[in-house]
């Protein structure tokens, strides 16, 4: 009896005992090598309580997982506090977001008051930030482009409680803190995306 029908009866599939297969020294040592982990002993991992991970629609609530296997949701009240969370990260984003739009304005305004004070009253033009103020800028940028790809890897899961807190988090953050993006004219200032 060559490996694979050996390697068959061990997990206790013996319908491949009759089949004659035979393999190259090569795919051998790659089952042999692949094989020699699944001793098949107890089973211990096959509970009742595994993830449930679905890439099509679904309204899982308990047993689901997001993001990684730590992120199991063990019961209703879990997964409540899972769509609060995602509910409120989304409002964070538009936080940071909002924070770094009125940083840019300190900015600009500190150079207007300074042109001011020298004499000039034309306008300012391009204002390029110090080191320390792009510094600050690209850590509001990095901080909210982070959360907006977990925002969309947590989308990517389907689940339709996530994806309510997500289009409502979003709604509800650029409600409260997107006040700042109309300028003069009603020229909008936002990006209107999620990065």
């Amino acid at each position: 009896m060559n490996y694979l029908a050996q390697a068959a009866r061990h997990a206790g599939h013996d319908d491949m005992a009759g089949m004659n297969m035979t393999a190259t020294a090569t795919a051998s040592a790659a089952m042999s090598s692949a094989t020699a982990a699944m001793s098949h002993g107890d089973h211990g991992g096959m509970g009742g309580n595994a993830c449930k991970i679905s890439m099509l629609w679904n309204w899982n609530t308990v047993d689901a997982c997001f993001l990684s296997s730590t992120w199991h949701v063990t019961s209703k009240a879990m997964f409540g506090g899972s769509v609060v969370g995602v509910f409120f990260l989304c409002m964070a984003i538009e936080a940071v977001r909002a924070a770094a739009r009125a940083y840019d304005r300190k900015i600009v305004a500190s150079r207007v008051a300074a042109a001011v004070e020298k004499g000039n009253g034309g306008p300012v033009g391009l204002v390029q930030p110090t080191l320390l103020q792009q510094l600050v800028r690209a850590l509001a940028y990095g901080v909210q482009f982070t959360g907006a790809f977990l925002v969309m890897l947590l989308g990517m899961y389907y689940n339709g409680f996530i994806l309510f807190a997500i289009f409502l988090g979003h709604t509800v953050g650029y409600f409260v803190f997107g006040r700042d993006t109309v300028a003069a004219g009603s020229e909008h200032t936002s990006s209107g995306c999620a990065c």
